[in-house]
């Protein structure tokens, strides 16, 4: 069953790619194909495999996907988000200032006209794509909001504008380097100073965003707890897709104080970022026609000795918003991006459960093997004995029982060497030792791609061997293995390959997805 499944989807693929060979596909029309594309992979090879095993992968349908291609925006309190949107949108859709204007995050999605819809109804709307959001609770669900606007600029995508970053006065925080899983023993504090996982929703954003932009402004660059435990946390697995942004530049006077605050936003990101490398920080302002809080930007921008540089800078800014724009086009190498994440995962936890089956079953038929020849060679005995030496019916009796107690005992040891197997693997030193087992030769190279991977899927396989049990876990097939890597290894480089003449494209201009209001599903 599953090998005709392939055929028709290889038989479609080929189909499809002797369509784009008389035609060329349009952005809109190959992000309708990859969207197909994936939500067939997933629906018919990633969700079965990942219900049976309680994989790593969301469980809901992949076509709830969110409708249009958005934009996260994230960033320190005051570092210009709010006015960074309603420049991009073209309207003043956001409320901007220098104190905290909002504590939640908004949707803004393009429309025929201007509603506003509250964080239940919103996220309850199945058509819309948010209804995961539901399990970070009813006290987040009174923290998130949409807005739909006509007359946006950029009719095709919506942004996702979130509250500021701070470290409230006081509050317990734990550094961002310290240890995940010892943090969560202290309790959960990003639960209990926002009310709802701020970092959890964050991260499910972010993993399906097609750009990401981080704001820093001068006066932190970077010195907020919360906004480094994102980087390490809600961002980490979206890298790739992140523009981070040190905004505000034209407040400067004097070179020495740019360098200082360009140099401590290097220098916390050398903190939590563990690469040689740091990421490209762009340095950007916005016009000061979008700077209604600070109507006196151009003169003290004129004034300044860095005038000049500033000029410079717009070009910078230029790239921020090519990248916003272009965020359409990004969406269709994400999908492929994010059906490729999903399924290497499910194939890591799918080879490690099926490693610690394999290994208690070994354990298991051992002992069985053990009990039942005891068992048998017992009577055996007796019988022997009976015969060649004339021994008495009682005696023979006799031997025959201790063959019973004997299989008895050895079934004891066995359930506790069974007990003993299972929590040496549920442990943190059994499942790694499982993982480089199996993936030994990824192991031997230092491939970081699996062993990042590893770090995801531990966690959560941990957790569905528990919920499990010894006797629940269901068996690997052969043809369950074959389809995932035939996914991984043929399908998806095929859907890279196909949309590959598009990259050096740029959206044509009479793409417009359907507005929000008006799903095209």
């Amino acid at each position: 069953m599953w090998r005709q499944r392939l055929a028709r989807r290889a038989a479609a693929l080929s189909r499809h790619v002797r369509l784009r060979s008389d035609r060329p596909l349009g952005i809109g029309e190959l992000q309708e194909e990859v969207q197909r594309r994936t939500e067939s992979i997933f629906e018919q090879t990633l969700a079965p495999l990942n219900k049976q095993l309680l994989g790593p992968l969301e469980r809901r349908p992949f076509a709830e996907g969110v409708p249009l291609p958005f934009v996260l925006v994230l960033g320190n309190h005051s570092s210009g988000k709010s006015s960074f949107i309603n420049h991009v949108l073209g309207r003043e859709v956001q409320t901007t200032g220098v104190a905290p204007t909002d504590d939640g995050f908004t949707v803004i999605a393009p429309g025929s006209r201007d509603s506003d819809r509250d964080g239940p109804s919103f996220v309850g709307d199945p058509s819309l794509g948010f209804g995961a959001l539901r399990a970070f609770g009813p006290s987040f669900l009174s923290h998130i909001h949409l807005k739909v606007r006509e007359g946006l600029a950029p009719r095709g995508l919506m942004l996702v504008d979130s509250p500021g970053m701070i470290d409230s006065p006081g509050a317990h925080r734990a550094s961002p380097l310290s240890d995940a899983t010892h943090t969560r023993r202290e309790g959960n504090w990003r639960t209990s100073e926002r009310g709802y996982d701020f970092l959890g929703v964050t991260k499910w954003l972010a993993g399906r965003a097609d750009v990401i932009l981080l704001f820093f402004d001068p006066d932190k660059p970077g010195t907020t707890g919360e906004t480094l435990e994102c980087l390490t946390t809600s961002l980490a697995a979206s890298e790739h897709k992140l523009l981070i942004i040190m905004n505000k530049v034209d407040q400067f006077v004097h070179i020495h104080d740019f360098a200082r605050a360009y140099g401590s936003l290097c220098w916390n990101l050398s903190k939590v970022i563990p690469r040689k490398d740091l990421p490209r920080i762009y340095t950007m302002f916005l016009p000061p026609s979008a700077l209604k809080d600070r109507p006196h930007a151009r003169s003290a921008a004129d004034a300044s000795p860095l005038a000049q540089a500033m000029k410079e800078l717009e070009g910078t800014r230029d790239e921020v918003l090519r990248a916003v724009y272009l965020a359409p086009e990004r969406r269709i190498d994400n999908l492929i991006t994010r059906t490729h994440d999903e399924a290497a995962m499910l194939r890591v936890h799918v080879v490690v459960a099926e490693a610690a089956r394999a290994g208690l079953v070994s354990l298991r038929n051992r002992f069985a093997a053990a009990g039942g020849g005891v068992l048998v060679s017992a009577p055996l005995a007796a019988t022997y004995i009976w015969l060649e030496v004339g021994a008495t019916a009682q005696q023979c009796l006799g031997i025959a029982s201790l063959g019973v107690v004997g299989a008895a005992l050895v079934a004891a040891r066995g359930r506790h060497a069974l007990n003993v197997m299972w929590k040496d693997i549920l442990s943190d030193e059994g499942m790694d030792e499982l993982f480089k087992r199996e993936f030994r030769a990824e192991v031997a190279e230092s491939d970081e791609f699996v062993n990042a991977l590893w770090r995801r899927v531990r966690s959560p396989l941990q957790r569905s061997l528990q919920t499990l049990s010894l006797g629940g876990l269901p068996k690997l097939s052969n043809a369950d293995l074959d389809a995932l890597n035939n996914v991984l290894q043929t399908e998806l480089p095929a859907l890279r390959r196909l949309t590959s003449p598009h990259k050096s494209q740029s959206a044509e201009p009479g793409f417009v997805a359907a507005p929000f209001d008006e799903p095209s599903r």
